[in-house]
């Protein structure tokens, strides 16, 4: 998980797809290992399985009627990594220390992240790279993502910070861990984030027990966020005063001290908190002062909402609903009064897609050429932004419940433990579900599912909570009163008996299939990247050329390969390469133009014509392509250098 953090949320397919490897091998291990020790999952814990496993089954399904396999075969991957995820922290036999040291790990991991991050703000180190046009993208490469996971951070780290058994350092350096990531949140202006932030607020304090000390506890990073926040939101707000350097470190350097005063701070309130231990406050007076609390948070909340829409909510709300609902930009002083978003079209054609096709949906990963044909703006989305829109549109309503069973039912195990555990166990029950509530709400208005930065912690830790329940004894019976006849005699409890040869059978066989669709488009993405990278044509050449042969069903080799045979003059190869990538991708319009251009350089005009006017079909915004169908019959049609100046220009 802390790898994918820093490797662009682990979105790029050389990164996830190894990580599915190393996923399902681990997976192997333990299950083999732990058959006979770990205790049997709850019945919640099983057919959440069995749904996600059948919802994996009918992803790779949709293989049969989708456009594209190839994207199908992709998706239906990734489903399997998530599977892989959620079941090995499943099964492993969890002990509550083992649980809470790997979460601390995970903690401290993306903690590390974020003071790293503000260090590199206060020395000036590399800023540009950080950002994208004045809002923060590192470590995940993605700016709404960046936010969700620092979100997360701040949530595990304030659940864990109130765990009195932890060293006052230790509980210190959490709450300064979270304090770091929630002014990095600030700082990446996501709107999502703005929006949702309240409803996860509200669901992290209904799922956390102890509600009065975590709360307490997240007083600190909220105002340690609070304190610089100006010069946070001033990154953005770049002109002709300030560079983005400057601004960056204007930032960066109060909010690193802001840090070192949480830690600080936050280690004296955990040693205060240890010899108090909650003495002398009722369960009346903790309740009034819970109540307290949120009354203060709303408030302060309703000040800042004034506060964002200039003392005029209902003008604020009225203009980011038409924002939302119409293509449009604005450029304001920061980014959360920005109005313009493509989502609305993006839901409205994902809708559109589950009713033209509600059974089995477009297929897994076959959105983004749907949407190309139907959409009302300039965008070109490869994901439907939306978690429950995603499901819909391409897997249908089988896709959809079974995913909504498998969450039920996960959930319905991992509060178990947050119900009838102990205090500790509760707590910590409720802290592994933090990751899930943030990637589940604010998930709903963006592509979370294809970060497994995000992804991966919410259903991991998803699968640990439910693991953890398998410690709860089950309730006593109640006594019988009899008069024993005998001393009774403890019945040692019986060993798990052997697996079944056809159960070792089925098993082999589905880990040999899963090694074989793992491996092979890995290898493939690997030799796409590989010779994306080349600096040899020709070798570049050869590594597609072997990358379309580990992976038949992609796309990518032919139009990569085609593209560099384009730039280098071998037209011949290149309309070659592009005609292959069209035959597994048809609407991909890339390929269409590559593939006329080839044909013009090549003096068939009427070929070229005819490639031009499909590329147009599909997607008759793009520059290069209405400039070519234009100049096709002219004696000056146009050239691929010419065409890949004015696609630059677009990007």
């Amino acid at each position: 998980m802390i790898v994918w953090a820093v490797q662009n949320g682990g979105f790029d397919d050389t990164t996830w797809y190894w990580g599915a490897l190393v996923l399902l091998a681990t997976f192997t291990a333990v299950l083999a290992g732990v058959h006979r020790g770990r205790p049997p999952l709850t019945r919640a814990g099983r057919i959440a399985l069995g749904c996600f496993a059948a919802y994996v089954a009918w992803s790779y399904l949709s293989m049969l009627w989708a456009q594209y396999p190839g994207l199908a075969l992709d998706g239906s991957n990734r489903a399997l990594m998530y599977l892989l995820m959620f079941a090995l922290l499943a099964i492993i036999p969890w002990t509550r220390e083992t649980a809470l040291a790997s979460l601390l790990l995970f903690a401290v991991g993306v903690g590390v992240i974020a003071v790293v991050l503000l260090v590199r703000l206060a020395a000036n180190d590399s800023i540009g790279s950080l950002f994208v046009q004045g809002r923060l993208a590192a470590p995940t490469g993605y700016i709404n993502s960046t936010a969700a996971l620092f979100t997360i951070e701040t949530l595990v780290c304030i659940g864990l910070s109130v765990r009195r058994e932890l060293p006052g350092p230790l509980r210190g350096l959490l709450l300064a861990f979270a304090a770091a990531s929630l002014q990095l949140a600030v700082v990446v202006q996501s709107r999502g984030w703005l929006f949702t932030l309240p409803i996860v607020a509200l669901v992290a304090i209904i799922v956390m027990p102890d509600r009065l000390r975590v709360t307490a506890a997240a007083a600190i990073p909220i105002v340690a966020a609070l304190i610089p926040v100006r010069r946070l939101l001033h990154v953005y707000q770049i002109g002709s005063t300030m560079t983005l350097d400057q601004a960056a470190v204007h930032a960066g350097r109060p909010a690193l001290a802001v840090t070192v005063g949480a830690f600080v701070l936050g280690t004296l309130v955990a040693w205060a908190d240890r010899l108090h231990r909650g003495r002398g406050l009722t369960p009346g007076r903790r309740r009034a002062i819970g109540i307290a609390l949120v009354i203060v948070a709303l408030t302060g909340v309703s000040a800042a909402g004034l506060v964002v829409s200039k003392g005029h909510p209902g003008q604020f709300i009225s203009r980011q609903w038409r924002g939302f609902s119409h293509e449009q930009t604005s450029a304001s002083g920061s980014h959360f009064t920005d109005v313009g978003s493509g989502r609305y079209d993006f839901w409205r054609v994902a809708l559109d897609a589950f009713v033209s096709h509600p059974i089995g949906g477009l297929g897994q990963d076959n959105f983004a050429d749907y949407y190309l044909t139907h959409r009302h703006t300039a965008e070109e989305p490869s994901w439907t932004h939306s978690l429950e829109l995603r499901l819909l549109a391409h897997t249908g309503i089988v896709g959809f419940l079974l995913f909504a069973g498998f969450m039920v039912a996960a959930i319905a195990a991992a509060m178990a433990g947050r119900r009838r555990g102990d205090a500790g166990l509760r707590l910590l029950a409720g802290t592994l579900l933090m990751p899930l509530v943030v990637w589940l709400i604010h998930g709903s208005l963006d592509w979370f599912w294809e970060v497994p930065a995000l992804a991966g912690p919410a259903l991991g830790f998803l699968g640990a909570a439910g693991g953890l329940s398998s410690l709860i004894a089950p309730a006593a019976a109640p006594a019988v009163a009899a008069a024993p006849a005998e001393p009774a005699i403890a019945a040692a409890p019986a060993a798990p008996g052997p697996p079944s040869p056809i159960l070792v059978g089925a098993g082999v066989v589905a880990l040999v299939c899963a090694t074989v669709v793992l491996a092979f488009p890995f290898l493939s993405a690997r030799e796409v990247s590989l010779g994306s990278q080349a600096g040899d044509p020709a070798q570049a050449l050869s590594d597609l050329h072997l990358a379309a042969k580990l992976n038949p069903l992609s796309s990518d080799p032919g139009r990569v390969a085609g593209a560099i045979a384009l730039r280098n003059g071998q037209d011949a190869v290149a309309l070659q390469r592009f005609q292959q990538s069209i035959g597994q991708e048809p609407g991909g319009w890339f390929s269409w133009l590559g593939a006329g251009l080839a044909a013009s350089a090549l003096g068939d005009r009427a070929q070229a014509r005819h490639a031009f006017t499909v590329a147009d079909s599909i997607d008759a915004r793009q520059p290069a392509v209405a400039e070519a169908l234009r100049r096709v019959d002219t004696r000056t049609p146009l050239t691929s250098a010419e065409a890949f100046k004015l696609l630059l220009v677009v990007q």
